[in-house]
């Protein structure tokens, strides 16, 4: 209850004290809040490892070549559970972490180099993945996990590719005064390096990796024009809309796991 209440706060703060105000915001920018994953497929096999002394859970259905699956922002491996499903269906395995700061880890910080580093991980655990699919600020994850290369195909899922539109809705959505929002933004930059900063502003990418990218047009979450203008931008990357989902609906289309079985399967 008394969550509803913090913007209002940070609103007034940020105004009548900008630095108080932006170390608020730099708190609460780390800590997503998500929610604890629902119950795992029927013949799911848990996993969990420890990274920066905290455990990290996640499942895995299925066998073959893996297929790693990675939640969004605030999200839990269970939203990839109907991907999973049909993944684990069509001969693979298909593992879904649940990013640190997620899931049973929800309480706690968490960044996107940690989330990177809790990828590597699965990596470690399952070997190189046959493909990768990622929604919404999963992503961004991928992005910072495989900037090197590491996956052959990707599969974006209503994805976030411009990380400053999640600055701007966090500004928009704390009331951050503008001398609050500088303090947050310079001390930013300077947390998340060159490097990250241009993934930040759109100049993402997987090195040789084939891309397919769905969106519902409609997505009122994260703008289907960045996913338009990135598709149309990369050689070989192929964008198909998926209308009338939502946000978190295209997870469960037909569509959605017909188009990515068959692009992972088109690799083979």
């Amino acid at each position: 209850m008394a969550e509803r209440f913090i913007p209002r706060i940070v609103s007034i703060v940020s105004r009548v004290f900008p630095a108080l105000g932006a170390r608020i915001a730099w708190y609460l920018w780390f800590r997503p809040r998500g929610r604890e994953s629902r119950r795992y497929p029927d013949g799911a096999e848990k996993f969990t490892f420890e990274l920066f002394g905290r455990v990290v859970n996640g499942f895995a259905v299925g066998s073959g070549d893996p297929v790693i699956l990675l939640h969004g922002w605030g999200g839990a491996s269970t939203d990839m559970a109907p991907l999973a499903v049909a993944l684990a269906g069509a001969g693979y395995r298909a593992v879904a972490p649940d990013l640190p700061g997620h899931g049973a880890d929800r309480r706690s910080d968490t960044d996107v180099f940690r989330m990177a580093s809790a990828v590597d991980a699965v990596v470690g655990m399952f070997g190189p993945p046959r493909a990768v699919v990622a929604h919404s600020f999963g992503s961004f994850v991928t992005f910072v996990a495989f900037q090197h290369g590491g996956a052959g195909r990707v599969v974006l899922v209503a994805p976030a590719l411009k990380g400053e539109w999640f600055v701007d809705v966090f500004r928009a959505r704390l009331g951050l005064g503008d001398k609050a929002y500088q303090r947050f933004r310079r001390r930013f930059v300077a947390f998340a390096g060159p490097q990250v900063m241009g993934a930040m502003r759109g100049k993402s990418d997987v090195r040789d990796a084939e891309m397919l990218v769905l969106h519902d047009p409609a997505d009122g979450r994260t703008p289907f024009g960045d996913a338009a203008e990135f598709a149309s931008a990369r050689p070989g990357t192929k964008l198909i809309e998926v209308p009338a989902t939502g946000h978190a609906g295209i997870l469960r289309s037909e569509v959605t796991h017909e188009e990515t079985i068959a692009f992972i399967a088109s690799g083979q």
